[in-house]
């Protein structure tokens, strides 16, 4: 819980500069793109791999790929076809709460050994900070009353807290009823959102060369590290 509660208290940094920030000129573009790689990294690297060795790789190539397109399509669909800020503005906050959510829930399933738990938690702090930044802008644009913004955005960065209290209570729930089945699905999808957060990371800025260096540098050490474990 010490890991999700720091996470939570950077995304929510984040998104008070964003409540307060007249327009957003300069968003981390390279500090999300780093740890979109990381994040990236690990789930080609560690999760998915890890998985396969219990349920074979087709099904854990399955379910991550399955998950990342599933939340590509609905960043898609509802964030997207808007164009005013109010109209994404309740997609937007259901969608933070549900990766918040993964967030949480990921820092207490993903337990490999001690360079990936460091891996994963830079990694999601370097994504949960402009996470928390735009956030807190776009609530302050779409929402006319700074209490209801502020307290809009509040709510969705701490489902990362509920995530990580949730997952061990569940876990000893799902082991019961479905054995590694459970385990191996739930890394599965983990790793399927690794694996969108990277995407979602450098795709609007994929023709910047420093945005993709700095996705690319961060996934070669993940691979280097992985290929060094071995």
């Amino acid at each position: 819980m010490a890991i999700a509660s720091l996470l939570t208290l950077l995304a929510l940094a984040g998104a008070g500069v964003g409540l307060f920030m007249a327009h957003v000129r300069f968003l981390p573009a390279h500090i999300a793109a780093a740890g979109g790689g990381l994040l990236f990294g690990l789930s080609l690297f560690w999760v998915v791999p890890e998985v396969a060795e219990g349920a074979g790789r087709a099904t854990a190539w399955m379910i991550a790929i399955g998950v990342c397109s599933g939340l590509i399509l609905l960043d898609r669909v509802l964030l997207h076809e808007g164009h005013a800020p109010g109209h994404i503005i309740v997609p937007l906050l259901a969608a933070t709460a549900i990766h918040s959510f993964i967030d949480g829930w990921s820092i207490r399933a993903v337990g490999v050994n001690a360079l990936t738990n460091a891996a994963l938690g830079i990694g999601l702090a370097l994504h949960k900070a402009p996470e928390g930044l735009a956030v807190g802008w776009i609530c302050r644009r779409s929402i006319p009353s700074l209490i209801t913004a502020s307290f809009a955005t509040v709510a969705v960065e701490l489902m990362t807290l509920v995530g990580a209290a949730v997952e061990p209570i569940a876990n000893r729930s799902g082991l019961a009823a479905f054995g590694h089945w459970w385990t191996a699905t739930v890394l599965s999808v983990i790793a399927g959102s690794f694996l969108f957060l990277g995407v979602h990371a450098v795709l609007p800025n994929r023709k910047r060369f420093s945005v993709m260096s700095a996705f690319g540098a961060a996934l070669l050490l993940v691979a280097c590290a992985s290929l060094a474990k071995r």
